[in-house]
């Protein structure tokens, strides 16, 4: 083989070798085997931020164990989630109206609205949980009179918070769920969460992916 060839087809295997390397660290997700390995806790949202590592996330995916939904917008991408938005920070689960949707994470009831129609523009429905550590999650677009909280209500991880909907300006059914810095007052300041009970295990939630939600060590 010539001395030129040998050069070629070297540069060749280094490039390739580089290719699957970087691959191999690919951004997205990491499999359920990897959750005692750690987690990266670097972004691949767009935002250019860390997130926390999953592995000792306090959250939750916010519905039950065994449900697996799309992910819509996720954080830093585009519309109302762009990256200067408030809601820069928000997820958005697609599922279908009627959905049960988990308390994230527990705390205090803050603000609860429930009397907004599906496809009626404004806000939509909402409830606002206080975690009672500087920040709020704020879950948006449930279905018209079904909230099951109240103002008040103190809340466990893993409590039914009411049915998905499509109220406000969702556009279609789905559950926008974001965390502020308390008090919740928009234009608020999200926050970057991760889950711990994803399937597959993630950092952070990348749109159009699909995550089942698995069981979770209860506080």
């Amino acid at each position: 083989m010539s001395a030129l060839k040998r050069r070629v087809g070297f540069a060749l295997l280094v490039a390739v070798l580089g290719f699957a390397s970087a691959c191999s660290s690919s951004p997205s997700n990491s499999s359920p085997s990897n959750r005692d390995a750690g987690a990266s806790e670097v972004a691949f949202s767009g935002c250019d931020v860390e997130y926390p590592d999953p592995a000792d996330s306090p959250y939750i995916l916010p519905y039950a164990v065994g449900e697996a939904y799309a992910m819509g917008l996720n954080n830093c991408s585009s519309s109302f989630h762009a990256r200067t938005s408030p809601d820069s920070f928000a997820y958005d689960f697609d599922m279908p109206v009627g959905t049960p949707i988990l308390a994230s994470r527990g705390g205090t009831v803050v603000v609860v609205d429930e009397d907004k129609p599906d496809f009626g523009g404004g806000l939509g429905n909402i409830v606002s949980i206080d975690h009672g550590d500087g920040t709020t999650a704020v879950y948006l677009h449930f279905t018209t009179d079904e909230v099951e909280v109240e103002v008040g209500d103190v809340v466990a991880q893993g409590d039914v918070l009411g049915l998905s909907g499509a109220s406000g300006k969702a556009g279609y059914p789905h559950l926008h769920l974001i965390v502020v810095e308390s008090p919740a007052d928009f234009p608020y300041t999200g926050v970057a969460i991760s889950f711990s009970n994803t399937d597959p295990f993630a950092v952070t939630l990348i749109t159009g992916e699909t995550y089942a939600a698995t069981a979770w060590d209860q506080p």
